[in-house]
């Protein structure tokens, strides 16, 4: 019997050493976490099988996917030889973002929580930075779109067209535009220095600018034109604060007896569905501002508010490019849609569908596509756009900020005028208008929180 438990004992012993032997590098890797230790003893089997040179029966019962993704991962952890750090979040943010990939949307995406903090910012009107938009030319260069108003960056001189060379005498020559967005935003109080490329000046600008938290404000407006009493207000983006400043411009407007009404929609990304819906009521009397088709099939009409209809209804166009998109195209479509306006400019984005924010518990969050909107009339616009009216194609020195150069514009007021009667319809013989093929003829992001949708 001694003899039996001292074999017993040898026995365990080996078990135990063994056992240690093939956990070794995990726990080098993970240090004395149980519940990792756990994982790597689940793993013995399979490292034996890759041992032996035996390969895991196929027909076998394949693990849950959870259980599949935590494995591959442990054995990265414990086996993966390479320079690279191993870092298991963002190991995870990777996967999810490959998952979405799969499923060929662009607009189902994953952003990690800096990116969703931003995205929320935005929908509220409120970020920390120099208040700059930016956009990427031809030559695949950062440029400053536009300095927006009473902020640090026009304040400091910053101008539209400027071409970013560097941020704090750093080269960001092949970054990506949201790398770059993230280098200039940083803590209130702290400096940014941008070296700035600016047209028709041989030497590069330093400018060097003081982060704020700013006031994002979404609407422009002033008189187009004084004479005839044309108002023009344009929107920037679709966020909480978009509908409440369209109000109050379009009020200050009327207090100087506007006629008629300009409204520009270019370059604006889009946002908010319900901003949408609210903005569109100011301008359509009755009926569906949007059609939200479902998964199932199922349609759901978003109607007019009629509470918003604290305007009159003026001569009115809108002004569209090939970056009015999402929310831009739901409220210019509707307006196309529904006769109450004219549409002027190029051919829209095409981006007919709705997503849904998940937020997650670490910050992050998913937007994923669930649904389809369609123009009151029925039309999915996606990947198609909206055709204007009237097609004027921005002239190339075009600058928005500046209507001595903005042709676009000068098309819309003249349009305004004729509405008006101030000027004969054979005015506008000189702009081109779209062919109207069979397709296009039927043509068309409160603050995020668990199914909140983005137009």
């Amino acid at each position: 019997m001694k003899r039996i438990g001292l074999y017993l004992l040898i026995a365990a012993f080996l078990v135990a050493a063994f056992t240690c032997g093939f956990i070794a590098p995990d726990v080098r890797a993970n240090g004395l976490n149980l519940d990792k230790l756990a994982a790597s003893i689940e793993l013995m089997p399979q490292r034996l099988e890759r041992l032996s040179g035996e390969i895991p029966d196929p027909k076998g019962k394949a693990l849950p996917l959870i259980e599949t993704y935590s494995v591959v991962v442990e054995r990265i952890k414990a086996d993966y030889y390479g320079s690279k750090k191993i870092d298991e979040q963002e190991l995870t943010y990777d996967a999810i973002r490959g998952t979405l990939q799969a499923l060929e949307d662009p607009y189902t995406r994953f952003m990690d929580p800096e990116s969703y903090k931003k995205m929320r910012e935005e929908n509220e009107g409120n970020f920390t930075g120099i208040g700059a938009q930016l956009d990427t030319n031809k030559s695949n260069e950062v440029y400053i779109k536009e300095p927006l108003p009473n902020t640090p960056a026009m304040k400091a001189g910053v101008k539209s067209n400027d071409v970013i060379i560097a941020v704090d005498g750093k080269s960001i020559k092949g970054m990506d535009i949201l790398d770059v967005g993230k280098l200039i935003r940083g803590k209130e109080g702290t400096k940014v220095k941008l070296t700035l490329q600016r047209p028709g000046v041989a030497k590069p600008i330093d400018k060097v600018i003081v982060r704020q938290t700013v006031q994002f404000q979404m609407v422009d407006s002033r008189m187009a034109d004084e004479t005839a009493k044309i108002g023009y207000i344009r929107l920037r983006q679709f966020n909480e604060k978009s509908d409440e400043q369209f109000d109050a411009a379009l009020s200050e407007l009327e207090k100087k007896n506007i006629k008629g009404l300009v409204f520009d929609l270019r370059g604006n990304p889009g946002g908010l569905l319900s901003v949408a819906v609210d903005i569109g009521s100011r301008l359509i009397d009755s009926g569906p501002v949007v059609i939200i088709q479902e998964r199932g099939g199922q349609k759901n009409p978003l109607y007019v508010e009629e509470g918003k209809h604290n305007h009159k209804r003026y001569p009115l166009a809108v002004l569209v490019d090939k970056s009015s998109a999402s929310a831009s195209e739901i409220v210019s479509g509707a307006i196309k849609d529904d006769d109450v306006g004219t549409l002027v400019g190029v051919t829209t984005f095409g981006k007919g569908r709705v997503q849904t924010i998940l937020p997650l518990q670490d910050g992050s969050a998913v937007a994923i596509t669930t649904a389809k909107y369609l123009t009151p009339k029925g039309t999915d616009i996606n990947k198609k756009g909206i055709n204007p009216n009237i097609e004027v194609e921005a002239a190339e020195d075009l600058d928005p900020t500046d209507p001595k150069t903005d042709n676009q514009l000068a098309a819309a007021v003249e349009i305004v005028k004729v509405k008006l009667g101030l000027l004969p319809k054979g005015v506008l013989d000189k702009y081109e208008k779209p062919a109207q093929t069979a397709e296009a003829a039927k043509s068309t992001d409160a603050k995020p929180k668990p199914n909140a949708k983005e137009g």
